[in-house]
């Protein structure tokens, strides 16, 4: 039995959070369409995915650990294999340089469904604050 749409659609949603908090190159890979694109601040649109792992590992090298926490969403269903949604998320970030900061900002998506199940076909970052955040804890290896 196919689990309903959104269920699906919100499973893709935390492979790509997994894949951004442990740098899992292959699971980030799999979550996009071929010919997807990737608009986010600082890199513009990104075309195919290829060229968006290769920035997303440029990107995600100067950082520890970055843990998205998607706030909420909102998914809109246009056909069998067709669908947009919205997500609300935080991003905690641990630099390679000892300090902190974090995102919050809203991805707007399109995605289609495969073979392969979905997937992203484009994602734009809008991006609503970016800031310092102390954390004054340890960070531990989960790997």
């Amino acid at each position: 039995m196919d689990l309903p749409i959104r269920v699906e659609i919100e499973e893709l949603l935390g492979r790509y959070c997994d894949s951004v908090l442990r740098l899992d190159l292959d699971e980030f890979a799999a979550t996009w369409c071929e010919h997807a694109t990737w608009a986010i601040p600082g890199s513009g649109v990104i075309s195919g995915r290829d060229a968006i792992v290769e920035t997303f590992a440029e990107i995600r090298g100067g950082y520890l650990r970055c843990l998205q926490q998607v706030l909420n969403g909102m998914v809109e269903v246009l056909d069998d294999d067709r669908a947009s949604a919205r997500w609300q998320v935080r991003e905690l970030q641990w630099r390679t340089d000892g300090t902190g900061s974090e995102l919050l900002g809203v991805y707007h998506d399109e995605l289609e469904r495969s073979a392969a199940g979905w997937r992203f076909a484009r994602r734009d970052f809008e991006l609503i604050y970016d800031g310092p955040v102390a954390m004054p804890g340890r960070l531990r290896d989960s790997r």
